[in-house]
């Protein structure tokens, strides 16, 4: 009588049981499961497979670097020449969440952006030097980044920048008059506004059609840098080349700010791992894939066998374009703010 008066549990409360015990241990056993599952990462580039000997090497190699140490972890999958993204499509389709990753000049960003104008101005006179001032944990890049986060972006890791000097078809340049009147292709606000100080008229254009504007005289010539103008065949129509650094361009690698925060740690730990080891192998020290020894060695006998006409200016005349490009620099700080400017301006000269 007394074992049949006791009564078993009911169905509801076996339920309730049960639903509690999920609700506790299923979001650990995910947490688990998800921290253990190997992450696949969208990268997207409009740089062309082959694009040129130096710049599609040194932005392969960090995703080459990821995929060789992160495997289990961390994977990347490449979009190179546009296929995923256009150039002008790559910022809006990172905070839309096409791409995960990007690599993308500061140029293409500074309507979003005008800190990274920094990047672009006629201030670093070799890549090593920029290579030092931006490298993570400076105070160049965290500023950077401070300016970035407020929009969701972050620069994960950029080398040095690259020096774009001013080519020309037919007129010698050696002194900012001598510019006065020309029209030359330009990339981005900075050299755009540069190009303008200078009395030339600055003509936007993608990359891709520059030699057919330059073969029809569209433009008298433009501002590129001499490791990538081959890959464009500048060398073809224009017969002189100005060794000044007139502006800068570098590939960072940027992410969504929040999206990093919520990749699982030891994803974040490893693509911190490879970007530091990355930034001085790609663009910068003697030994990266770009470097200043390479303009000596490499690039001005390859351009002078091709008949291109190297200019090299005097102190006399580097200071005559030094004075003509302080506006640039003082419209640059008061674009982004006189207290921000100035202190990026501090930082990027070691102060």
């Amino acid at each position: 009588m007394f074992i049949n008066s006791v009564r078993k549990p009911g169905r509801h409360l076996v339920l309730s049981c049960f639903i509690a015990l999920s609700i506790f241990i299923l979001p650990m056993l995910s947490h688990g499961a998800s921290s253990n599952e190997e992450v696949t990462l969208r990268l997207a580039n409009y740089i062309p497979v082959g694009y040129d000997p130096y710049v599609y090497p040194s932005a392969k190699l960090f995703v080459d670097m990821v995929n060789n140490r992160g495997k289990g972890v961390v994977q990347i999958d490449a979009y190179w020449g546009g296929t995923l993204l256009k150039a002008k499509q790559l910022l809006p389709g990172l905070q839309a969440g096409t791409a995960d990753m990007i690599f993308v000049p500061g140029a293409y960003l500074l309507g979003s952006f005008p800190i990274l104008g920094i990047e672009s101005l006629p201030l670093w006179k070799t890549i090593n030097a920029s290579y030092e001032a931006n490298m993570i944990g400076t105070p160049l890049a965290k500023l950077k980044n401070d300016q970035l986060k407020k929009k969701n972006v972050m620069q994960l890791v950029t080398s040095g920048i690259i020096p774009e000097f001013l080519w020309t078809r037919k007129k010698l340049v050696r002194s900012p008059s001598d510019l006065k009147g020309l029209k030359i292709r330009t990339s981005g606000k900075v050299a755009s506004k540069l190009i303008q100080i200078l009395g030339a008229v600055p003509v936007s254009m993608p990359s891709a059609e520059l030699a057919m504007a330059l073969q029809r005289g569209v433009v008298d010539g433009a501002t590129m840098n001499p490791w990538t103008a081959q890959g464009r065949g500048v060398e073809e129509y224009c017969k002189y080349m100005l060794i000044y650094p007139l502006t800068g361009i570098t590939n960072p690698v940027y992410v969504q700010y929040e999206k990093w925060n919520k990749l699982p740690e030891k994803v974040r730990e490893m693509l911190t791992a490879v970007a530091v080891d990355w930034q001085g192998k790609a663009i910068g020290p003697a030994n990266a894939i770009i470097n200043d020894n390479q303009m000596k060695t490499e690039l001005l006998p390859y351009y002078e066998k091709k008949g291109v006409k190297t200019i090299f200016l005097n102190k006399e005349e580097e200071k005559a374009f030094d004075t003509a490009l302080t506006p640039l620099i003082k419209w640059w700080v008061k674009s982004v703010g006189t207290q921000l400017g100035n202190k990026a301006l501090d930082y990027a000269q070691g102060k």
